[in-house]
This record gives C-alpha cells, sequence and structure tokens, in this order.
C-alpha cells in the first residue's frame, strides 16, 4: 500500500524536464477535455418564416423587437421571388429560384442535380430536425431531411386556403364568399399559427438534450387578414389612412397588375380583372380596414415569437440557440396600386432578416449591406461549424457579421414570372436588380431570347414611381445594371 502511494505522487525532486513532460500531459488532457465538451455542445438552431411580412415599423412587435436588440439586424435583405414556393425552396436549398423552371420552381433542377437541402445537411451532421407548419409550401418538400414534420392544417383536410384563417373563416366553402378581414372572439387554439406554436414548443421539450435544427412556419401576416380580437384591439382604426404613393408607377410594365391576391375575397372578388385595371378599387375606409388588419396579424405572429423566445429561456437554451427570424417575401398594402406581391417591386421583395447567435459579441446591430435570402443556407452552415454545403448559389454572412462595413453584393437580385393567360406572353421573366437608390427591372422572353420591357426607377421616396428607363440620362445606370443581370445569369446558362 505504502509502495502504490509513493508512485502515484511524482517525486519532489523531479528534473526540469521531468516537469515539463508532466505539465505538457496534464495540458494535452485538458485541451482533449475542452475540445470533447465543445465537440458536444453543439449550438441549436430555431428557424422562425412568416408569410408576406414586410419590413414594417409601425407594428406592435415587442417580442421581434427584442430579438432584434440583442441579434442583428439586415436592413437590405431579400428574397429571390416574391411568391411562397421558389422564394421557400431557394431559402431551404440555397438556390437561385433563375435555375428552376416557369415560376422559378426547382423541382425538375433537383430532379437532374441533387442536392442536399439545409435540414437534411444539419440532420446527417447529429441535428435532430423538424418541421412545423408552412414551411416548403406546395415545391418539393426534401421529408426525408426531417426527423418530425407536421402541418396541422392539411393533416385535418383543410383546404391550403382555409387555413389561413380562423375555425369560423374556414367553415366558408365556397372560395368566393371568403371575407379579406376577420375579427371575431374566439380563442387562440381556433387559429391554426397558434396550434402550430403550441406543438413547436413540445418539441424544443422534446430535444431539449439534443442539438436541432428546427423550422416553424407561420402563415400570417398572409391575406386573410384573421387574427384573434385582441391583437386589433392594440390599435385604432383612425390611425391607418391610405398610402400617398397610390399610383400605380408612370410608364411601368402593366403586366404586374393583371392580377391582384386581394381580388380573391369578398368584397373585393375580380375586382382587379377589369379593362381598367390601373383603377384603385378599394376605398379609404377599406384601405384602412385592411391595413389595421394587417398590423393585427403582425401583433399576433409577435406573441407567438415571444413563446417560443420564453420557452428557450426557460429551458435555458437560449445561451445556446441561434434564432432566425425572415419572411418569404414581402406585401403591398395598397402601394403602387397594389394589395399583395407578385412583383419585383422592393416591396414585393424586401424582408426583415434578425439572426441571433449567443456567441456573437457586437455593438452594431444593423447591418446595411445587400444580402439575399439564399445566404442563410451557407451562413448557418459556418455558424454551428458544418463544412460549407457542396453547391450553393448564395454566401455565408459571416464576413458582414464580424465587419458592419463588409459588403457582400453590391446589389441584391429577384426574379419574378408573368401570369398572363395569353400564351404569347405568359413565359415572360423578369429579372431585377435591387441598389439603395434604384430598382432596374429586365422582362426576358426566353422563346425569342430577347429582352421585350425594360424598367428603371429612381427609389426618391422608397417607391417605384416614374419609369426612367427611356431618359438620356439613365443610359450609364441601365448598362450598368443590365450588365449586372448578364454576369448573374450567366453563371446558369441564360444568355
Amino acid at each position: 500500500m505504502g509502495n502504490k502511494e509513493k508512485h502515484s505522487i511524482p517525486p519532489t525532486d523531479m528534473t526540469i524536464d521531468q516537469k515539463k513532460t508532466v505539465i505538457k500531459k496534464g495540458f494535452c488532457f485538458f485541451l482533449i477535455f475542452v475540445l470533447f465538451s465543445c465537440s458536444e455542445q453543439k449550438p441549436n438552431v430555431l428557424f422562425v418564416i412568416v408569410d408576406d411580412l414586410r419590413p414594417l415599423d409601425s407594428a406592435i412587435t415587442p417580442n421581434i423587437d427584442l430579438l432584434a436588440q440583442k441579434g442583428i439586424r439586415f436592413t437590405n435583405a431579400y428574397s429571390q421571388y416574391a411568391n411562397c414556393s421558389p422564394s421557400r425552396q431557394s431559402i431551404f436549398y440555397g438556390l437561385s429560384p433563375v435555375r428552376g423552371s416557369r415560376g422559378g420552381n426547382l423541382n425538375q433542377y433537383l430532379k437532374n442535380n441533387p442536392q442536399v437541402s439545409m435540414p437534411n445537411h444539419f440532420k446527417q451532421n447529429g441535428y435532430q430536425t423538424a418541421s412545423l407548419g408552412k414551411v416548403y409550401h406546395g415545391s418539393k418538400d426534401d421529408r426525408k431531411a426531417w426527423n418530425y414534420f407536421h402541418d396541422i392544417p392539411f393533416e385535418k383536410g383543410f383546404h391550403p386556403w382555409e387555413s389561413y384563417g380562423s375555425i369560423k373563416n374556414q367553415q366558408i366553402k365556397d372560395e368566393s364568399d371568403r371575407p379579406a378581414i376577420e375579427m371575431v372572439e374566439e380563442p387562440l387554439s381556433k387559429y391554426n399559427d397558434y396550434m402550430i406554436s403550441l406543438e413547436a414548443l413540445e418539441m424544443i421539450e422534446k430535444f431539449k438534450e439534443d442539438p436541432f435544427f428546427m423550422v416553424v412556419g407561420f402563415r400570417k401576416p398572409h391575406l386573410p387578414f384573421a387574427a384573434p380580437k385582441q391583437f386589433w384591439d392594440l390599435y385604432q382604426r383612425d390611425q391607418f389612412e391610405p398610402s400617398k404613393y397610390n399610383k400605380a408607377p408612370f410608364k411601368g410594365d402593366s403586366i404586374v397588375y393583371q392580377w391582384s391576391e386581394l381580388s380573391s375575397y369578398k368584397p373585393y372578388k375580380n375586382s382587379y380583372k377589369t379593362e381598367n385595371y390601373r383603377q384603385n378599387k378599394v376605398t379609404e375606409d377599406q384601405s384602412s380596414e385592411l391595413i389595421h388588419g394587417y398590423h393585427a396579424c403582425v401583433s399576433y405572429i409577435d406573441f407567438l415569437v415571444g413563446l417560443l423566445l420564453k420557452k428557450l429561456a426557460a429551458l435555458d437554451l437560449d445561451k445556446k440557440t441561434i434564432v432566425v427570424f425572415t419572411s418569404d417575401h414581402g406585401f403591398h398594402l395598397g402601394e403602387q396600386q397594389i394589395w399583395g406581391k407578385h412583383s419585383n417591386y422592393k416591396l414585393s421583395t424586401h424582408v426583415p432578416l434578425i439572426l441571433y447567435d449567443p456567441k456573437l459579441r457586437t455593438n452594431k446591430k444593423t447591418r446595411e449591406g445587400f444580402v439575399e435570402l439564399l445566404d442563410l443556407y451557407p451562413t448557418l452552415s459556418e455558424l454551428v461549424g458544418l463544412n460549407k454545403p457542396k453547391m450553393v448559389d448564395g454566401k455565408s454572412l459571416i464576413p458582414l457579421i464580424n465587419n458592419p462595413k463588409a459588403l457582400n453584393y453590391s446589389a441584391a437580385f429577384s426574379m419574378y414570372q408573368s401570369f398572363q393567360k395569353d400564351l404569347s406572353i405568359k413565359d415572360l421573366k423578369a429579372y431585377a436588380v435591387h441598389s439603395s437608390n434604384h430598382t432596374y427591372i429586365e422582362w426576358w422572353d426566353p422563346k425569342i431570347k430577347k429582352i421585350v420591357q425594360q424598367e428603371l426607377y429612381e427609389l426618391k421616396n422608397g417607391f417605384e414611381e416614374i419609369n426612367i428607363f427611356e431618359e438620356k440620362s439613365s443610359e450609364g445606370i441601365v448598362q450598368e445594371f443590365s450588365e449586372k443581370i448578364n454576369h448573374y445569369n450567366s453563371r446558369f446558362n441564360l444568355q
């Protein structure tokens, strides 16, 4: 016993080299322990994506505001396509919708060029993955990427449009009778987004011991503007006035006005499908009501986001969970005579984007450099220490995160495809460049491989008001932006 004790304690008269050896071994064991501990503590990712949300400072959103204060807010973030399905596919595959077929759909491209989606990338690297609510929406969903998949409305057999309202709204089976707004005294449990949030809380609890990648997709503030009355009551109707910029852009292209999302709802059914489509069929009182409803839906979503953030804090997961908050595209509230998206205008493509990483320490909370939503795939991969995906079109935002003055892009790109029923023009594609001061759009006919319409707008009030493409003074900037589009499309062999 005594000999064993002697040999277990290093002799006090060790040489310097012996002492160095002992110290080196101890340091190595410590380093191995630290590295092992770090490898066991992969950060979680909570990705919250909402529908039709534009950057909106006029809404009451204390929870989203708090997230922005703690994280980083990208003030010039753009969607690649102002329509749900192609935008979401682009985000979760990190691929430009330019690669897709009609309407930006990537299904055929993915069939011929298999890609690892963002959730599958995380799953293959040891993450529990969950899809809750509206995530892909009709486009090819990478079901094998999810350990857990649930979209309550569709499992109940609801029509996709019915799933956006409350139970009362869902009971209206004739689409022509769907109201554009709904403010009723109903419990939160009658609303699909709330039920999705409850399920998300359960999944956070379930995955709390494992690293998770969870996407929570809320349908609001998408039409119809249906939200519990308590969120309508946060606002006074008379505080909402119709936009002063409610005229269609002068000399703009009429294609974006051939269909209005609002025209699918009472009392606006077919209101835009007339010869005088540029005439605003929405009265001032109706505009105020619609804008009020949109704000109520935004505050409702903020409440649900708050539930998720409070759950993370209660489980002490807020210290090891990256949170992303964004929208699939923007939305017009009567500006430029548009009630919807489906264009390349700024309000259709400009989106809120907040990224919170508990490890990031920075005093400057905003980034003004241009970013695109397809940048999120490589960014999140890098933040959690995963290898860069083999093939993505986006760029990691880490350089911009680390240096507020860095520029990922000099401008952002988006595209849109005509909904025209006229077979001669239904396949027109519009490619756009968004800079700080301008929006430039080219309408491309793939059949004749020519540009058939061009638009250039100076954003004096933040809106596209007058198409100045034909002005002599615009030649230089038209050439510059057209070259940017050519360079962008050349990556996809679209010349």
